[in-house]
């Protein structure tokens, strides 16, 4: 058992090591812990616990001591652009020498600062250097489960209004993206990556899948208690509610393909029935 890192820009994990079936993709940056070795396919568990076999190509190995370093948050930080380009030399004539994925996590460069005219020198997880406008960083960020954490617990609660208007404003970016299961990123998205990438950009892990899962920070509230950026839960699937019964959701329904907005009104073009009259539960990270 060792700790990987994803050194390409996106892997997928499959469910078994055969590749029919994918379950999940990992962005560049992103840790997990290997379990067993199968051929050329590696079985790992994420930090947000979900299990799945990537090929070995997609990650390396890495040491105690530049896990730590890669763990500082005074170090690292997420990229948040839908995508962004590592550039040979701080200037947008460069030379493209990778292009990395929102979320994907990167380390500062200890030999240089954002520069006078805006270019911050970053480090890739397959060690690429080069550099991105300091406007895709996100401020050093601390990922939290929120689960059993009074203190993130009461950042939440004392943020909660400027949170949930970033948790939507991330899920936006992704409207009109079409429909990929498993996916997490621009190319293509489902419906509880979607929920996913819009937390984990704030700071915050929720569970990746359409029900609500104990140790995560989502837990059940009633309707009548809805407030924009809950979760809405429906059978295999879940969404994002905006206000005024509308919601945003990415669907594999062929009738409104990919990242769209629905409504909970049947009076509303945009009411899907199936969704409105099977929901099952409402949750919420406040």
């Amino acid at each position: 058992m060792y700790i990987g890192i994803i050194t390409v820009p996106k892997a997928i994990l499959y469910e078994a090591p055969t590749k029919e079936t994918v379950s999940d993709e990992l962005l560049s940056g992103w840790t997990v812990t290997v379990e067993q070795e199968c051929g050329t396919f590696l079985r790992v568990v994420t930090d947000y616990d979900y299990r799945g076999w990537l090929e070995k190509g997609t990650i390396r190995k890495v040491s105690s001591d530049f896990l730590m370093r890669w763990n500082q948050t005074s170090k690292t930080t997420l990229l948040c652009p839908k995508t962004t380009d590592i550039l040979r030399t701080p200037k947008v004539q460069a030379p493209v020498l990778s292009t990395l994925f929102m979320g994907s996590k990167v380390m500062l460069c200890d030999d240089a600062k954002a520069t006078d005219n805006g270019w911050q020198k970053i480090r890739a997880a397959n060690g690429i250097c080069g550099y991105v406008p300091a406007i895709a960083l996100l401020p050093p960020v601390c990922l939290n489960s929120g689960a059993s954490n009074p203190p993130f617990n009461d950042f939440l609660l004392q943020n909660e209004w400027a949170i949930r208007s970033e948790v939507l404003n991330y899920a936006m970016l992704f409207l009109g993206t079409q429909y990929r299961w498993g996916g997490k990123t621009a190319m293509g998205i489902d419906c509880s990556g979607l929920t996913f990438m819009s937390y984990y950009m704030c700071g915050i892990i929720i569970y990746r899948d359409a029900k609500i899962q104990e140790g995560f920070p989502v837990h059940e509230i009633p309707f009548s208690q809805i407030k924009p950026a809950d979760l809405l839960y429906f059978p295999g699937h879940v969404a994002l509610y905006l206000g005024n019964e509308k919601y945003i959701h990415c669907t594999g329904n062929l009738k409104s393909f990919g990242c769209v907005i629905n409504s909970l009104c049947p009076e509303d073009e945009d009411y899907r029935a199936d969704l409105a009259e099977s929901l099952l539960a409402v949750g919420s990270v406040f």
